[in-house]
């Protein structure tokens, strides 16, 4: 790739970047400029700076190699290794600091990524434009230093306030580099388009013909990517394009005409009450193998295939009742299995209402508290009773009682109703 001379450097104010650098990122450029190795803040954060969002995460890009970054390190109190893995691509985890320690990823400079199925080959360069262009995104191109000066190689400032989601070079090239970033350009799409309709054909196509590569990226990494898609502004719109342009199965999903349609109704139906990712993805799967087909691909957490699971099973079972309370059949089951993860089954009740698009009955759900069976075998013997081998027959029966009051009676009104029913006779 030949070099460009173009740059364009932008001053910020102090007030928009000099927060982001804490005693120990300050020591770690310093550190860096000592030994006359150039070492500059990187991809997202430099992003959303601009956009005057904090960034989440720091990372750094240097002219040193890991081998020079080892030297530098060697022997320092202030700074630990964490191996990752990534060193063999040119990145050090860094944590730096005694009492408050923050951690960093520093990447020496890419001339190319060169990928032969899931092997991976980088070579490295010091020039600073050259890096810049084989990143993904013109907007994540960006990187700046330690006096707030932005570089900008590829007209990346221009394209964010442009809303504009522009790869760098050839884009066919781009994505099998990182096959991960066909998800990534429709995540921003998310976060910074102003249409979602709104796509390149030329960008569509890349990414239809390079849709077998994501076979190769580990299914944390599509979660990720499809999580973030999933809870952006336009997640129902991209998610539909994601579906059209047929890479499902390379993700892990069923390939279904129809359900990419439902979803992104659903999206419409409930998308201001902020659905999660696996609530919307459930539209998609309509039997269990397809679920756990998907799971297994992409190693969600067992809280995430718990939701699913719930839902998948309960979407047609539970459903508003025709009784004066809508949500009576709701809270027989939350009642009936409060004693278990009581506030998690609480949150995947409110989601099962999001899927079903029952968006009125979710406020009401909200103000609801879970009623209490107050009495328990402890509360049978205060009472005089001594037949421990019928207590859990009587607190059934009391229960059922209670159920039948509405979750009405009290304790006190409980017991009397069994001895004055003759039940504790029995």
């Amino acid at each position: 790739m030949a070099s460009s001379s173009f740059v364009r450097c932008y001053q910020l104010n102090p007030s928009d970047y000099t927060y982001l650098f804490s005693s120990q990122l300050t020591y770690l450029f310093s550190l860096f400029n000592e030994h006359d190795y150039s070492i500059r803040v990187v991809g997202g954060a430099v992003r959303d700076i601009l956009l005057g969002v904090t960034p989440h995460d720091i990372d750094l890009a240097t002219t040193a190699t890991t081998d020079d970054m080892m030297r530098l390190i060697q022997g320092d109190s202030n700074i630990e290794l964490v191996y990752t893995r990534a060193e063999h691509f040119g990145t050090l985890t860094l944590i730096v600091g005694t009492t408050v320690r923050k951690t960093f990823q520093v990447t020496t400079l890419k001339r190319c990524i060169i990928r032969h199925g899931k092997d991976v080959q980088v070579e490295f360069t010091d020039n600073w434009s050259i890096d810049a262009q084989q990143r993904d995104l013109s907007i994540n191109s960006l990187s700046m230093d330690e006096h707030g000066i932005v570089y900008d190689y590829i007209n990346g400032i221009d394209d964010l306030k442009m809303n504009r989601i522009h790869f760098n070079g050839n884009i066919l090239t781009r994505l099998q580099e990182n096959p991960i970033r066909m998800l990534r350009y429709f995540r921003f799409c998310g976060q910074l388009s102003s249409d979602p309709h709104e796509h390149d054909s030329i960008v569509l196509d890349a990414i239809r013909k390079s849709a077998m590569f994501l076979q190769d990226v580990p299914g944390e990494k599509i979660w990720t990517e499809l999580k973030l898609i999933l809870t952006s502004r336009f997640a129902g719109h991209l998610m539909r394009t994601i579906l059209e342009l047929q890479l499902a199965p390379f993700l892990g999903l069923p390939e279904l005409f129809e359900g990419m349609f439902e979803l992104e109704n659903r999206w419409l139906r409930c998308m201001n009450c902020q659905p999660k990712p696996m609530t919307l993805l459930m539209t998609l799967f309509d039997d269990q193998d397809e679920f756990d087909t998907f799971c297994k691909r992409i190693k969600c957490s067992s809280y995430e295939k718990n939701l699913g699971q719930f839902l998948f099973n309960y979407r047609y079972l539970i459903q508003p009742s025709d009784k004066y309370d809508l949500l009576s059949s709701y809270k027989e089951y939350l009642i009936n299995n409060h004693l278990t993860q009581q506030e998690i089954l609480y949150e995947y009740v409110l989601e099962l209402l999001k899927y079903q698009g029952h968006i009125s009955l979710i406020d009401d759900m909200k103000q609801w508290s879970i009623p209490t069976f107050s009495i328990n075998a402890w509360d049978l013997r205060e009472n005089g009773l001594t037949s421990s081998h019928h207590f859990s027959s009587f607190l059934r029966k009391l229960r059922e009682r209670w159920i039948s009051s509405e979750y009405q009676m009290s304790k006190k009104e409980l017991i009397e109703y069994g001895f004055k029913s003759g039940l504790f006779y029995r």
